[in-house]
């Protein structure tokens, strides 16, 4: 699924995936004028480019629903997954708990220490 600044965009790959089209196929549209080149599509370097509304006008939008939800399904099922993965995984507390428990036992008295009066160097 096309990301980032590239939004809106899909390759031959991604069209594969989405209709069951074959790349041979879509090369072949393009040699016969199905898409306007620079508008519909375009190649950056080997690989074809084409914007989203050229897609749906060409392939329909029901199978590109469908995988946009399923994209989004398995975005949302990696997001609990990782998410369990890190609280799993955290068994220590934070530094600064930490040192706010050291910091409060020590002005309440509880860690008993040496009281320096002053410092020579």
């Amino acid at each position: 699924m096309a990301i980032g600044s590239f939004k809106g965009l899909y390759t031959f790959l991604d069209i594969e995936e989405i209709y069951g089209i074959d790349a041979s196929c879509l090369r072949k549209k393009v040699a016969r004028g199905k898409f306007v080149i620079d508008e519909d599509i375009k190649k950056i370097g080997t690989t074809w480019i084409i914007t989203e509304q050229a897609m749906i006008k060409n392939f329909g939008i029901l199978k590109f629903e469908e995988y946009k939800d399923k994209k989004l399904k398995e975005k949302s099922q990696m997001k609990k997954i990782n998410s369990k993965k890190f609280n799993k995984n955290k068994k220590v507390d934070s530094m600064n708990e930490k040192e706010e428990k050291v910091n409060d036992s020590w002005s309440s008295g509880v860690v008993k220490g040496l009281e320096l009066k002053s410092f020579s160097f």
